[in-house]
């Protein structure tokens, strides 16, 4: 009996079970920190990746759009519902609420055309902007018309890009 109260009263491995447990909380908390941590940056990798994605494919449909417009000889002439030629109508301030992209309800009356790419969430839009200032004003020579091209992708958010382009006629 003796020798056992001798070991509970005996005080000289309490303060390394102290500094153990100690240790051990943080590293607890430094690796609970590291991993949300972690979870924050696979979280912003997602979303950069679908950005990345999304605009790409806004691209490619604006590029669809300038083959169309490549290989007609006047697009003025030709019906292409996606092109437009009222400026006010289509601009950089309410591309992004602009009505018409995938068509009205009410009159079915669409102006974005689904690209090749991918139909289901990519469409283009082009507006004449006008002859480019400084071109040739001689009638027998063509004239440089310029376009603002809006390519738009739409999935897990919506990505409008605009490219200029310019077409002798």
């Amino acid at each position: 009996m003796m020798k056992t109260q001798r070991l509970l009263k005996n005080d000289r491995g309490s303060m390394l079970i102290l500094i153990t447990i100690m240790l051990l909380l943080l590293v607890t908390i430094i690796s609970f920190s590291a991993s949300r941590t972690a979870n924050t940056e696979v979280i912003i990798a997602g979303n950069e990746y679908r950005y990345q994605k999304n605009f790409y494919r806004a691209e490619g449909a604006a590029i669809d759009s300038i083959d169309i417009l490549e290989a007609s000889t006047n697009p003025k002439t030709a019906d292409f519902v996606w092109l437009g030629f009222n400026t006010s109508e289509i601009n950089d301030a309410n591309i992004f609420t602009y009505a018409y992209w995938d068509g009205d309800r009410q009159t079915g009356s669409t102006r974005g055309q689904a690209s090749a790419l991918d139909p289901g969430t990519t469409s283009f839009l082009a507006v004449h902007r006008g002859v480019l200032p400084g071109s040739s004003l001689d009638m027998s020579k063509p004239a440089k018309h310029t376009f603002s091209i809006y390519g738009r992708c739409v999935e897990k958010g919506t990505t409008i890009i605009k490219v200029g382009y310019t077409k002798a006629y």
